[in-house]
């Protein structure tokens, strides 16, 4: 019993007397494998003992383990004696050994439980090496930072020396060969949790008051898999998640194999609950699309998983949620178009009926930005998988769809704002940049309260990043800095001075003056309607 904490720990380990390899204490070259794996050749000693015996193998030679293993036996064959058992006790236990089902039924639990921990030993192992190859990358990487602050020395105010980071030309194939090893990580370990999980289920179904323990296993295991594909950033050295999450999963198989056997056991953890606490309704929406793209990212590392059905369609309800997303770098991993790309590559290798399906249901969904995309990634899957027939059928359905829209209605520029520039440009690649235009104008010229929305359809995005590895964006910003090839301008700038008297020809620094983002568009279009170039 540890004398702080008051738990009870197992503080012994089973030892070789003949070392299990040449060069190890006591090795005999004349034992065959047998006789060195056979219980002959082992004995239980405590911690201390065990590392002591062979630190100095001199001093403990084989004959004399052997004289205290017979000692270990004679004596638990003692207590074995001294130990009695009355009439009903024996009754009982008589009655479990020979009532079939329990005997089986034991030796279910006792398979899966030893193949769950197994499992689970495998998991940790394979994380561990995945991560030592992430790790020389990292190496990499932090080689060229040394070498860069050596080459270019810079210093502060103070006179220290500044850490130099090396060229993005030089850092982006490491920062790639990392990405790919955290990938291939946690590609391995997802392919090792449905085993485990399966091993579990028959643990329970076994031994149901097992479930608690069984359920802190899968969580360790799915915790494990997170983190394999992590790295802290900047990507000096690993963070302790990682090495954390080892631990965690190797302290819930021996929790699971001690409560199996009846002995004391460490308590599992709270299962943690859908909603943190104090977690507002948006970040709840936000964890719970990520955590669904996380769920659909093998079906984009591999080529052979099934159809998922469910997966899909809850893919493609999430597409309309981030359709307002604007196109910043920050949201790249979670905006429409990596949910529609996601979508994709869960239904490629669906039927061909079934891909055609999918195909007409994704024309009808709503807002058009939905089905753009999705029909797009659609089309790309299925040529990446060599099915061109259905390749074809996804292109026609996104000229059908993109080419009978009506831009006249108001809902569309609202709905699609932020994907506007993506809309019209796929329009005008299935007819032509004068298609667009005329159409545009007939819009504008029907309902001239569209300008707004039109004007906001057509800026983009930036943001500023803290560094180049993860940071986190700041000062998202929207601004107009080129019209389309099909922008109808000379229409738009008679409508600015007819509704927006006030907007004069302005870059992006001069147009802040304005209050409103209408009016700082208004201006931009002006200054690029003039032949002005950006001033960014």
């Amino acid at each position: 019993m540890n004398d702080d904490t008051g738990e009870w720990l197992l503080n012994s380990s089973v030892a070789h007397i003949h070392a299990r390899s040449e060069g190890g204490p006591r090795w005999d070259p004349d034992m065959t494998a047998e006789e060195n794996q056979s219980a002959s050749n082992l004995i239980p000693l405590c911690n201390d003992h065990a590392a002591e015996i062979d630190d100095t193998p001199e001093h403990y030679p084989a004959p004399l383990l052997q004289e205290w293993k017979r000692d270990q036996v004679q004596e638990c064959l003692d207590l074995n004696r001294s130990w009695p058992v009355e009439d009903s006790q024996a009754a009982e236990i008589a009655a479990v050994s020979f009532d079939p089902s329990q005997v089986g039924l034991a030796r279910a639990g006792a398979t899966a439980v030893v193949t769950a921990v197994r499992h689970s030993g495998l998991m940790i192992e394979s994380a561990r090496t995945q991560r030592r190859k992430a790790t020389e990358v990292v190496d990499a990487w932090n080689f060229a930072r040394d070498q860069a602050t050596r080459m270019m020395p810079v210093f502060d105010a103070n006179g220290e020396r500044l850490r130099v980071e090396p060229s993005h030309m030089e850092i982006a194939p490491i920062r790639e060969a990392l990405r790919l090893s955290l990938n291939e990580a946690t590609t391995s370990l997802e392919e090792q949790i449905g085993p485990l999980v399966g091993e579990l289920h028959a643990v329970q179904a076994a031994s149901p008051q097992l479930g608690r323990w069984c359920n802190w296993v899968e969580d360790a295991a799915r915790h494990l898999t997170h983190t394999a594909g992590l790295w802290s950033s900047p990507p000096e050295s690993d963070d302790e998640n990682f090495s954390e999450a080892m631990i965690e999963l190797r302290r819930a198989a021996q929790a699971l194999a001690d409560a199996w056997r009846g002995g004391t056991a460490s308590e599992p953890p709270l299962r943690r609950v859908e909603s943190a606490s104090g977690e507002s309704a948006g970040e709840r929406e936000g964890r719970l699309h990520r955590e669904l793209l996380e769920s659909a990212k093998p079906w984009s590392r591999v080529t052979h998983r099934e159809y998922e059905v469910d997966l899909y369609a809850h893919l493609v309800q999430a597409a309309g949620r981030v359709c307002h997303l604007p196109d910043l770098p920050s949201l790249t991993t979670l905006d429409l178009n990596m949910t529609a790309r996601l979508a994709a590559g869960v239904a490629r290798n669906a039927a061909d009926a079934t891909f055609r399906d999918l195909i007409v249901q994704a024309g009808h969904y709503r807002p058009l930005a939905v089905a753009g995309f999705l029909l797009k990634h659609l089309a790309i899957t299925a040529g990446e998988a060599n099915r061109p027939e259905l390749r074809e059928s996804a292109h026609d359905k996104a000229r059908e769809i993109l080419l009978a829209e009506d831009w006249r209605d108001s809902s569309t520029w609202i709905e699609n704002q932020t994907k506007i520039l993506h809309l019209l440009g796929w329009t005008a690649g299935f007819s032509d940049f004068g298609h667009v235009r005329t159409t545009v104008e007939a819009a504008l010229n029907d309902n001239s309260a569209l300008l707004p929305e039109l004007l906001a359809g057509i800026t983009q995005w930036s943001e500023t990043l803290d560094d180049g590895w993860g940071g986190v964006a700041r000062g998202p910003k929207s601004f107009i800095r080129r019209l389309p090839e099909w922008f109808p301008t000379s229409l738009v700038v008679t409508m600015i001075a007819d509704q927006i008297p006030e907007a004069k020809p302005a870059d992006q620094d001069e147009s802040e003056r304005h209050t409103y983002d209408l009016h700082r568009y208004a201006s931009q279009v002006l200054w690029l309607a003039t032949g002005n170039p950006p001033s960014w």
